[in-house]
């Protein structure tokens, strides 16, 4: 069976790096994994909530509502993106690992600032 090299476990996706030397080297191994998931899920969650907000106000007064004009589900669709965004992506981020969210959310917000990713 092949050993794989450091760059080979940075290409898996959400490769989460492990030392099986010592009980204490696996503590460790559990400490980093559990704060770089965290981490990644926070900043997932921080992208999709962005990104569900911003479509969800757009978009969620598009039936025009009772009155015409569609305010209460603007508001409704802002909240409702918002959380599905922040969870969708959070549990994304954790499954991806930090350096991909970190890519991936940058892409993003970047795209925005450029024009090359129109949301509204």
């Amino acid at each position: 069976m092949k050993e794989l090299s450091v760059i080979e476990m940075s290409d898996v996706s959400g490769a989460y790096s492990w030392n099986w030397g010592s009980f204490g080297s696996v503590i460790e191994s559990v400490a980093k994994n559990t704060v770089e998931a965290v981490a990644s899920a926070t900043l997932g969650a921080c992208a999709g909530g962005i990104a569900g907000s911003i479509i969800g106000g757009s978009h969620g007064g598009d039936g025009g509502g009772i009155l015409g004009f569609g305010a209460i589900g603007q508001g409704v669709g802002m909240v409702w993106g918002l959380a599905v965004g922040a969870v969708a992506c959070g549990i994304g981020g954790a499954l991806i690992g930090w350096d991909a969210t970190y890519d991936s959310t940058m892409n993003f917000l970047d795209g925005i600032n450029s024009g090359d990713i129109q949301i509204f």
